[in-house]
């Protein structure tokens, strides 16, 4: 009953922070422009911005809720203002180094113009060749017709958003494996454990979806939970001094490295149609990132995250 009285001052807090006021005008903004381009009218475009909305802040007042322990935020073990630095500008060059990678699958497949980007490093075309012709080994996944390409996200995304950054943790002598699994409350993430779990059985639970579901887990929900809200959110937290800028910045940065993937190739080169999506991934990326805030975990938005994937919202 406490934490129902508390529940208004949360949400005027929220309000009144300049983070989530930017993220929601952001959103609006494109789901406005991308209805008014396709022919719909300046309502609906209203509608879907402030429905999606509605929602997302209804999912964050229900974590704010469900929280009863102290705040439960991912922290790393002390260490110096150079080495911080140091972290994040190697953390951003792995960012930007699997930015160019999607641009360079893209233009490999043909959905993208010009030469692959990353046939001028050495090597790397020879590695891609390698990967595609692993990736069409016969599996039991592929015999029932998921894509190649999934096999190669997993081997890239672990290499790129797991073991670079431990390694690089490592030698800075930062741990964040303990937060995978241990420490934090479970309890504000069980609603949308279970919502997404119902949502999967309802779906049916068969071989495709199986298989489906273990690529999301493997590649987006564990690859990229750890990344963004796992090690880039807390280090972004501590230097900017502010929990809320951190998980802003580990969000727009997760956003924007959809954008390639959604113009050219699941859009065709539709911008305003790649943005409204964009703005999707936005908030999803803020609700998860909130949610490792406040239960200090990872794995079950890691579980979440694949199953958003599966179930398609």
């Amino acid at each position: 009953m406490e934490k129902v009285k508390q529940l208004p001052a949360f949400y005027l807090r929220l309000i009144q922070h300049p983070l989530p006021l930017l993220l929601a005008v952001i959103f609006v903004t494109l789901k406005v422009w991308s209805n008014i381009a396709i022919g719909a009218s300046l309502f609906i475009g209203l509608r879907s911005g402030l429905i999606g909305l509605l929602v997302y802040g209804l999912a964050l007042g229900l974590i704010f809720l469900l929280s009863t322990k102290p705040l439960q935020k991912l922290k790393h073990p002390h260490y110096s203002l150079k080495s911080k630095y140091w972290v994040l500008f190697l953390l951003l060059i792995i960012y930007f180094f699997n930015y160019g990678s999607i641009i360079d699958v893209l233009q490999r497949q043909g959905f993208m113009p010009g030469t692959p980007l990353y046939n001028y490093l050495p090597g790397y075309a020879q590695f891609s060749i390698l990967l595609t012709s692993v990736s069409q080994w016969k599996t039991p996944a592929n015999i029932i017709g998921l894509e190649s390409y999934m096999f190669s996200n997993i081997i890239k995304g672990q290499m790129m958003f797991v073991l670079l950054p431990l390694v690089i943790l490592s030698t800075f002598r930062m741990q964040c494996l303990r937060t995978i699994l241990s420490g934090g409350e479970l309890k504000p993430s069980l609603p949308f454990l279970i919502f997404f779990l119902t949502a999967f059985i309802v779906k049916g639970i068969t071989a495709t979806n199986f298989f489906f579901l273990l690529y999301a887990f493997l590649y987006p929900g564990f690859c990229e939970e750890f990344y963004y809200r796992g090690i880039l959110q807390p280090i972004f937290s501590d230097i900017l001094r502010s929990p809320a800028w951190g998980m802003g910045l580990s969000v727009l940065l997760f956003a924007l490295l959809h954008l390639p993937d959604f113009i050219f190739r699941v859009y065709s080169g539709s911008l305003l149609l790649a943005l409204s999506s964009a703005g999707n991934v936005l908030l999803f990326g803020a609700l998860m990132s909130y949610g490792v805030y406040r239960t200090g975990m990872l794995w079950p938005w890691m579980l979440i995250h694949a199953l958003s994937n599966v179930v398609g919202f």
